[in-house]
């Protein structure tokens, strides 16, 4: 008589059932932190701060929507436009506010957690519970540990899920008009897509994940270039899956993926390559980020750099920064961080391509580059948040499946259990304290900018000009003053607007100009100014200074 199949034996549940047993519903539910964060910030902030996010809302809502009303292709920007093509799709149905982009990264950063859950499951936990299926009621009894490693089964998913939900630099991106948010849940989509191909089930290698896991990941490319690098241990990863095939399919699924690739990225190469075919000498569109990019490993062990931004100077050399960032506040505290070391042991020690290479081999390719770039910005620790948060939950379970494997008596294993979850959950409270003080200070930063366009306004003439930097944008959306920005003005400009006639006022602040800009046009077009004109302080609003621009006797 044949021996039942694991899927079978009293007591345990079927392959086929694992999805199902799976707390998909939970899952779904990961995305309300963010979703309540957004309810509490939107009505107090509309989303634009800075540079960057009136670049995009500017570029999405005018020229692009445009375009596309008129069927054209995206006309040239800074950035990839995938972000901005939500956004201007947004603006058709909803009015032409900043809250179309706010909906967008909102629903982005809330799908963010789930993605991260589902990938936790993909690659770690469901391969886990088949282990635990093929070993025998017996042999996984309760006394030999079978309850922790259900525990594990359940557990890690949801953990990573939450642990993304509750970083404090995913909180602040969900309310801004900013592409991070949507690029790293297309991201974080593409590789459960791609890791649910790679299942070894009743029906591997089916072809609709493969196809979803090139347009997730293309698109998150056609959002931000940094997923450039997430593609290529995905693309790995995809070779061997692919090379465990027939020639056949092998080459059949190929090509399919690559053709979708291809298409999702049109809006940027069609675009590239009309640029190109005129020959006129234009920068490529989409493309001006990469051309102030530079790369070097020895960065990793500098703390200053001169770049389009200046003179940066750091507190600690690029490559111990990077390492460290997850032990911020803003991401997984010092309480939680030190739980990546066992996470990423149990995953070396498992050997497995699809957590080697979707985990440590995406958290690998973005820590290696921004350790070589000239630049430190938490919000670049963003772009491999969800395997982090995967690695830690792994951690967690790790440390757990230890701490009972060593204790024989039940009641000290209880105890040592409800001290580590206790441990885990002050590490999570500190992680949404830290996530409330990075919007919150967002938020007031942003409403400081528009007060000082309200004090600015009632020091100056109404119908003077005015010179700044830095705030410009802000100026020219919120205020009734022509502004400047003095990054971009030259001798010619600046000699135009002292003999225009018109009040002239310039509003800077000396000391970044004076530390961070020497030799730049922000200090060059200061200097100018203070040989040529009279500059009368008018009024001291911390850290800028006012000035009234006088033509010089």
């Amino acid at each position: 008589m044949p021996e039942p199949s694991v899927a079978d034996r009293p007591g345990l549940p079927s392959r086929r059932s694992a999805w199902r047993r799976s707390p998909v519903v939970l899952y779904l539910l990961l995305g309300l932190p963010i979703l309540f964060v957004g309810l509490a910030v939107l009505p107090r902030f509309d989303g634009l701060y800075g540079q960057d996010p009136y670049a995009y809302y500017d570029y999405a809502t005018g020229p692009l929507r445009e375009a596309l009303l008129q069927l054209q292709l995206p006309p040239p920007f800074t950035w990839p436009p995938g972000y901005p093509l939500l956004v201007a799709l947004a603006s058709l149905l909803l009015e032409t506010t900043p809250l179309a982009g706010q909906i967008v990264s909102l629903l982005a950063a809330a799908l963010v957690p789930v993605f991260t859950a589902l990938l936790a499951y993909e690659v770690w936990s469901r391969r886990l519970d088949r282990v635990i299926e093929s070993q025998g009621a017996g042999k996984w009894g309760p006394s030999s540990g079978y309850h922790v490693s259900r525990f594990t089964f359940h557990t890690v998913p949801l953990l990573a899920g939450l642990l993304a939900a509750l970083v404090g630099q995913l909180w602040q991106s969900s309310v801004v008009v900013m592409a991070d948010a949507t690029g790293l849940a297309a991201a974080t989509l593409g590789m459960w897509a791609l890791a649910r191909y790679g299942r070894d089930d009743a029906t591997p290698f089916s072809l609709t994940w493969l196809l979803l896991a090139a347009a997730a990941l293309a698109f998150a490319i056609l959002t931000r270039w940094a997923y450039a690098l997430v593609a290529i241990p995905a693309t790995a990863y995809a070779v061997l899956l692919l090379a465990r095939q027939g020639w056949r399919k092998m080459i059949g699924h190929s090509l399919a993926a690559a053709l979708v690739v291809v298409a999702v990225l049109s809006p940027m190469w069609l675009p590239a390559l009309r640029t190109w075919a005129a020959a006129g000498g234009e920068a490529l569109p989409f493309a001006v980020d990469l051309h102030v990019y530079s790369w070097n490993p020895l960065n990793a062990l500098r703390r200053q750099f001169i770049t389009a931004d200046g003179l940066l100077s750091y507190r600690w050399p690029n490559g111990l920064w990077y390492a460290l960032a997850p032990a911020h506040r803003f991401y997984f505290t010092p309480l939680l961080a030190p739980l990546l070391l066992p996470g990423l042991w149990a995953v070396l020690r498992r050997r497995a391509a699809g957590p080697l290479l979707l985990l440590v081999g995406w958290v690998a390719v973005i820590t290696l580059f921004h350790a070589g770039a000239p630049w430190q910005n938490f919000r670049f620790n963003l772009a491999h948040l969800p395997p982090l948060a995967i690695l830690l939950a792994i951690g967690m379970a790790t440390v757990a499946n230890w701490l009972a494997g060593r204790m024989q008596d039940g009641a000290a294993r209880r105890l040592a259990l409800l001290l580590l979850a206790g441990y885990l959950l002050a590490g999570m409270l500190l992680m949404a304290y830290g996530g409330r003080a990075l919007t919150r200070g967002f938020v007031d930063r942003k409403n400081a900018d528009l007060a000082l366009v309200r004090q600015v306004e009632a020091a100056v003439p109404p119908d003077a000009d005015l010179v700044t930097f830095g705030l410009t944008l802000t100026f020219q959306h919120s205020s009734h003053l022509p502004t400047y920005e003095i990054f971009y003005l030259d001798e010619p400009a600046l000699a135009a607007l002292t003999r225009s006639g018109r009040p002239l006022y310039l509003l800077l602040d000396l000391e970044n100009v004076q530390r961070q800009w020497v030799g730049r046009p922000p200090e060059v077009n200061y200097r100018w100014l203070q040989e040529n004109t009279t500059l009368r302080p008018s009024a001291a609003l911390a850290p800028y200074t006012l000035f009234e621009v006088q033509n010089a006797p």
